[in-house]
């Protein structure tokens, strides 16, 4: 059923559960796992200082989804596991993403949303509000 699935990650350990789940549905349909990471990008001109700062957490954020792809393509060696680092404002990159690569299937890890907080909530949410496919949020 689905066969194309993203993993949006904010490098938390809590995400592997989310990257575990998507793993076992592709497996199950012969299909592929994206591993995202954005990068936020604040607002403003990027000069070269802001330029380096953020290549800085690329390179974090690209070893950290390196090695869960090596070590979860052990235990599902049936699967492509791809990773990506963009960067961006989160909720646009991942919608993006979602279209330009086809994605069937948003998996995401849910944070704790207070209700005394202002705005949409947690990225999670946002994600599941205004994506064009169907999201499923592991808690």
């Amino acid at each position: 059923m689905y066969k194309n699935i993203l993993v949006p990650t904010d490098l938390a350990d809590k995400s592997e559960r989310s990257i575990q789940t998507a793993l076992e549905m592709a497996a199950q349909n012969s299909g592929s796992v994206q591993l995202v990471h954005v990068v936020e990008k604040m607002g403003g001109d990027i000069d070269k200082e802001i330029e380096d700062f953020y290549l800085k957490l690329a390179v974090k954020a690209n070893q950290k989804l390196a090695d869960w792809q090596h070590r979860f393509q052990e235990e599902f060696s049936g699967v492509p596991i791809e990773k990506t680092i963009l960067v961006g404002k989160r909720i646009q990159e991942i919608l993006g993403f979602c279209q330009e690569k086809n994605i069937d299937l948003i998996v995401m890890t849910s944070r704790i949303f207070s209700r005394d907080s202002q705005g949409f909530g947690t990225l999670s949410h946002q994600v599941a509000l205004f994506s064009p496919v169907s999201v499923l949020v592991v808690r």
